[in-house]
């Protein structure tokens, strides 16, 4: 699908392979067009030919999808949040790393010591300091660092999941846009038919009625086309926001709708694709949280003896010097074997859920993965069969339509009729599509991997309002204004 609307055909790699996300430069294991802008670059904007037809959107910038995907990488929403989470992993580590488990404690006594004889002074002092002699400290650290791991995978996930929501929502807006100039062509039909109306019934070839029910027909029309022109702007606001596109500016697709591709339904190559997937990864590295944390609980359950010393001064009342006593201390809790009881079930019973939803992620990926893919060629099907073989000429059987009325062959209601049905079938081609973009998210998202590393060609050479067989090229995305 990537392939489709522009993008780099190394996409096909899949976000499964290359180191993993950091909050100090690393760079996840994404497709290359997630990785390959950095963030904060001032490419240049890049316009489509397409959006000189009136379908421009003012202050807005017309993107292809991989320069969509590149900003979104970094700056969607949720990546951003997601991002952040970096440094709780960080801080669990830190948190982990001291090489005592407890500050020394010291106690300090001054008093007087007061018998029959008389009174003294008496001083008494005790440090002591809790030690660790099991490898908790290094245990701790290893759960630290996992938990890291798995925030690093949770904004793989997320990042791919920015990629296909973006990828989706590109989609609908070049839907959008199709529909709204298919209304715009409606509406210069209906424009151009008045005219003609009203220059026959000046010449009296037909009543005035006619005219009324062309105004009509002209007024719906405008309706028509100021609805579709809203639905464009508000699926490229979904877009933009998607793509976490600065607020008060707005992204539109440069491209058109092309044919559709075709799912190579291969088990070995979805099997090796889903292994890489981003979100069965990010459950992996929660079970392996999940192991590391009743690793550390077991051991934090082995007690803590306390090493310190004693030192006192003593002198009896009567006696003319004092006694000092230094003592080595040794403290060890009881009962040794009733310690840390509730950290070790909560970890346990952490790692049970983490391992049930691994295997309930693998399952349903598994399952779904096939209906996807039926989906996804039925769909293409279904565009191919409007495109090649039952969507007509659009504005060519319109201009016929125009000319048959204008040269009296057929009444202004036939004309409407048939007007009627070849808009019918054009919306009804729109709509396949619609199908095949929502299948294409599915698979896609439960794929882990891009459309096109499945893809084995195009289902059809033509489709609606199109003009060339492939996307606009690809080019640099514009710095966002105010970054």
């Amino acid at each position: 699908m990537v392939a489709l609307l522009g993008a780099s055909p190394a996409l096909a790699q899949g976000p499964g392979a290359g180191p993993r996300v950091g909050s100090r430069g690393d760079s996840a294991p994404l497709a290359p067009e997630l990785r390959d802008a950095s963030p904060g670059a001032a490419p240049t904007q890049y316009r489509s030919p397409q959006q000189t037809d009136g379908l421009f959107i003012d202050g807005s910038i017309a993107l292809p999808l991989d320069a969509i995907v590149r900003h979104a990488r970094d700056n969607a929403m949720k990546v951003r949040v997601a991002r952040a989470r970096l440094e709780l992993g960080d801080a669990a580590v830190a948190g982990a790393k001291p090489l005592m488990i407890d500050n020394p404690q010291l106690y300090i006594g001054a008093g007087v010591r007061v018998t029959p004889q008389g009174r003294n002074f008496e001083l008494q002092g005790t440090l002591q300091q809790p030690f660790e002699f099991g490898g908790e400290r290094g245990l701790r650290i290893k759960a630290g660092r996992r938990y890291r791991d798995l925030l690093d995978r949770e904004l793989m996930q997320v990042q791919w999941e920015a990629y296909a929501h973006v990828h989706f929502a590109f989609n609908m807006a070049l839907l959008a846009r199709a529909r709204a100039k298919t209304a715009e062509r409606t509406l210069a039909f209906s424009d151009r038919l008045l005219d003609v109306a009203r220059r026959r019934a000046r010449a009296g070839e037909i009543s005035d009625l006619r005219v009324r029910v062309a105004t009509g027909e002209l007024a719906q029309a405008r309706q028509a086309k100021l609805n579709a022109d809203l639905e464009y702007r508000l699926a490229c606001m979904h877009l933009s926001e998607m793509a976490g596109w600065p607020s008060g500016q707005v992204v539109t697709p440069a491209g058109d709708l092309i044919a559709p591709l075709r799912v190579r339904d291969g088990a070995d190559v979805i099997a090796k694709l889903q292994a890489e997937h981003p979100a069965l990864k990010a459950r992996g590295a929660a079970v392996d949280l999940g192991e590391a944390r009743v690793k550390s609980a077991q051991r934090d359950g082995l007690p803590e003896p306390w090493l310190g010393v004693y030192f006192g001064r003593e002198q009896e009342p009567g006696i003319n010097y004092p006694s000092y006593i230094a003592l080595a201390m040794l403290t060890v809790p009881l009962p040794l074997w009733k310690r840390n009881q509730a950290n070790r079930a909560q970890s346990r019973a952490d790692l049970t859920v983490a391992e049930q939803e691994l295997e309930a992620l693998r399952y349903a990926l598994e399952i779904g993965v096939r209906r996807a893919v039926d989906a996804v060629n039925t769909a293409a099907e279904r565009v191919r069969t409007y495109a090649s073989e039952v969507v007509p000429r659009f504005e060519e059987n319109l201009a016929l339509l125009e000319r048959a009325f204008e040269l009296g062959e057929v009444d202004i209601l036939e004309v409407f009729v048939a007007r009627e049905n070849f808009l019918r079938i054009q919306n009804e081609a729109l709509e396949a599509y619609r199908a095949y973009y929502e299948a294409v998210f599915t698979l896609e998202s439960l794929l882990g991997s891009p459309l096109a590393t499945l893809a084995g060609g195009p289902v059809a050479n033509t489709s609606p309002n199109t003009t060339s067989p492939n996307n606009t090229p690809a080019g640099p995305a514009p710095a966002p204004a105010g970054r």
